[in-house]
């Protein structure tokens, strides 16, 4: 009996082991797998290497929300004031609704007069955005206060983290980020070059639905 045992438990012991070191290489490689992946910040473009924005009118772009002020010279009728849509639109009266998100004002102006050439003669038309949207950012990662903060037209990144009381004792202060939909890749800042008022750090204006993440 025992000589029996010895020869079928063998078998058994061995597959058992294989199993073992299998399920430890599997665990090994997961948890490499994983550190990897932390350790990793991603794809990003320094904020020191991007062209300097401008803050001349000429390149403010319309916004869902934004109010804008369209005359028309001579023609109180269709002049007013009209709030971009939801589906970035705007009403006018006699041509209709006419996309107005994603244009610059002179953009809009040309559009509406083009329209409106077939009402009026040489019609001359202006755009101005009278209110712009709300300046909605959110800040997260290793600050004290994660959330969605509301924040003056014109802030950028250090206005943000200030909003979220600063970085906590774990934040890495080279690795700051603002992540935009219309960006390709996250735009990366250290610390020291917002507080010590680094011209493209501090130049780098924030735009509504930007997330601020600090690793």
């Amino acid at each position: 009996m025992q000589a029996t045992r010895n020869v079928y438990d063998g078998p058994v012991m061995w597959t058992r082991s294989v199993a073992l070191f299998a399920s430890i290489g599997t665990f090994t490689l997961a948890t490499f797998a994983f550190a990897g992946g932390c350790s990793s910040t991603g794809p990003y473009v320094w904020a020191a290497s991007l062209p300097q924005q401008s803050t001349s009118s000429t390149d403010v772009i319309i916004a869902e929300g934004d109010i804008l002020n369209v005359r028309v010279f001579g023609q109180d009728p269709l002049s007013g004031r009209e709030k971009v849509r939801s589906d970035g639109k705007i009403s006018m009266p006699v041509i209709g609704e006419v996309l107005a998100r994603g244009k610059r004002p002179a953009q809009l102006s040309s559009e509406i007069k083009e329209r409106l050439k077939d009402i009026v003669v040489a019609p001359s038309v202006s755009v101005g955005i009278e209110q712009g949207v709300e300046l909605k950012v959110s800040v997260v990662g290793e600050v004290r206060n994660s959330g969605i903060f509301q924040l003056d037209p014109g802030a950028n990144v250090l206005h943000a983290l200030a909003a979220a009381g600063g970085l906590n004792d774990y934040a890495d202060t080279d690795k700051i980020f603002v992540i935009r939909k219309s960006l390709a890749q996250r735009v990366r800042f250290r610390y020291s070059d917002l507080q010590s008022a680094d011209p493209r750090s501090i130049k780098f204006t924030l735009q509504p639905g930007d997330v601020v993440l600090v690793e």
